[in-house]
Parts: C-alpha cells; sequence; structure tokens
C-alpha cells in the first residue's frame, strides 16, 4: 500500500487558514488536502504521523500515541522523529 500524501505533508506548503495554502515552490494558492502525487518538488515534512513510534489510539479519531503520550498525526516530529 502507498502513502497518498496532500499539500500539507509537503515542507514547502505554508498555510494561511485551515484549508488552504500557498506552495512555497510554484508560488500558486493550494488546497491543503490536494494530492501532492505528481509534484516533483514535493519533500515531505516530518510529522508525527511519519514516524515509526507513531500509532493510532483506539477509540479516537483526530489523535494518536507517541510513547504513551497523546499527539496528533499532523504535529511536527520532535527530535525523537525516526521515519517510516
Amino acid at each position: 500500500m502507498t502513502t497518498e500524501y496532500t499539500c500539507n505533508d509537503c515542507q514547502k506548503c505554508a498555510p494561511f487558514d485551515v484549508f488552504k495554502g500557498t506552495c512555497e515552490h510554484s508560488q500558486q494558492r493550494v488546497l491543503l488536502e490536494s494530492t501532492a502525487q505528481n509534484c516533483a518538488a514535493f519533500v515531505r515534512k516530518n510529522q508525527c504521523k511519519f514516524c515509526q513510534q507513531y500509532c493510532v489510539k483506539s477509540g479516537t479519531e483526530f489523535v494518536g500515541l507517541c510513547q504513551e503520550k497523546m499527539v496528533y498525526p499532523t504535529m511536527i516530529a520532535c527530535e525523537k522523529f525516526q521515519p517510516l
């Protein structure tokens, strides 16, 4: 299974509200949930959801666990980040 990345998963995306951002590569406005599959400039952010230590907490939709602490999957990862 492959991961489908969005613009919000890219280091070059600068969000300015909950739904939109600016692509610093193309200087265009983008929807954060737009697919980044065909973007040659895509560079994945180090977010909790891309760390080996992150796991989805059962019974919750928007949070997970990292070393027994509740975290949001889209948080910028800590110094203990281990890429998938």
